[in-house]
């Protein structure tokens, strides 16, 4: 069964094979081999949970083959156990120096080998468990990468519209933005009397500002195909290739860019009624310079015929 927990036994002696088979083919799935170098060929294509190994075999030994296992990549994590008669202390160093991680003595009985061969299958469990979590984590750790990243593209276009005073200057922002998300598209900026559609180019191709126009009276996120359009009262934006490979960062792009569009639609009503207000103060200054012109003038007027009435009355009283 696919996932179930495989041990390779090498021994060439068919009763110990089939003994060990026995002992463990309820628990795990078991595959026996006669020499050595039918284990390796068998490496080719499948890679095992763990090895029990005889020492002594004719052509290759276990050590010989431990050693064989322990260099080649796929097999170099597998724990091996030496299955053997031999129990002395120079064998279980040559066991050891060889790469093997326990022994099971022969004659061993059936009880014990499942045992031996239970620990090494919880131990495999547990790492691979770590090994799931750690793909998670590492995984996990890249979206947050990703993301962080997103956010700091955003946060750096969100801080710069705030300072721009010219409409192009805003449309040169959110191309900056498209650029940092390697996408490509237009925008669109609609004030009272003014109506740019703007590419990274510079003004945009007629056929961009048709597609704006025509996908304005849908919603206010709009996507076709691998096109995104998001439209607010005074700014549109139509992205041209959207990443419909990745599902996960198209969604994310796509809240980003909402942000971007709806807070630039605020920039422009702001910079509107500063320029409105800046009229209106224009307006008003004009009109009070004319104001204190005119009262001016009245007042030199004033003070003229004040002047000449002054000199009259005297004249009319001496011809009196």
């Amino acid at each position: 069964m696919e996932g179930e927990f495989t041990v390779f036994v090498v021994d060439d002696v068919e009763a110990s094979r089939r003994m060990v088979e026995a002992a463990l083919g309820r628990s795990c799935q078991v595959e026996t081999f006669a020499s050595g170098a039918a284990c390796l060929e068998r490496m080719q294509s499948k890679v095992p949970d763990l090895f029990l190994l005889d020492v002594e075999m004719p052509g290759m030994d276990g050590y010989t083959l431990c050693r064989k296992l322990k260099d080649d990549s796929a097999g170099s994590r597998v724990p091996v156990v030496f299955v053997s008669g031999l129990a002395d202390l120079d064998s279980c160093l040559a066991g050891y120096d060889a790469g093997g991680d326990d022994f099971v003595v022969k004659p061993f009985k059936a009880a014990e080998l499942k045992q031996k061969v239970a620990v090494w299958q919880r131990d495999a469990e547990k790492k691979s468990s770590l090994q799931q979590q750690i793909e998670a984590s590492d995984t996990l750790a890249s979206l947050i990468m990703s993301n962080l990243d997103e956010y700091a593209a955003l946060v750096k276009f969100l801080r710069a519209l705030n300072g721009c005073t010219e409409y192009r200057q805003v449309g040169d922002e959110i191309f900056g933005l498209l650029r940092a998300y390697r996408l490509e598209g237009a925008v669109q900026l609609r004030l009272p009397g003014i109506e740019l559609t703007l590419n990274a180019n510079g003004d945009a191709r007629p056929v961009e500002g048709s597609i704006l126009r025509l996908m304005r009276c849908m919603d206010t996120i709009t996507s076709y195909r691998n096109r995104l359009a998001i439209h607010y009262e005074r700014a549109s934006l139509l992205v041209a290739n959207m990443p419909l490979d990745d599902a996960d960062l198209c969604g994310r792009l796509r809240d980003h860019l909402a942000i971007a569009v709806e807070t630039t639609d605020a920039r422009l009503a702001a910079m509107h009624a500063q320029r409105e207000t800046l009229s209106t103060r224009s307006e008003i200054s004009a009109l009070l310079d004319n104001v204190t012109a005119t009262v001016h003038d009245f007042s030199q007027r004033y003070e003229a015929a004040r002047y000449r009435g002054s000199e009259t009355r005297p004249s009319a009283a001496r011809r009196t």
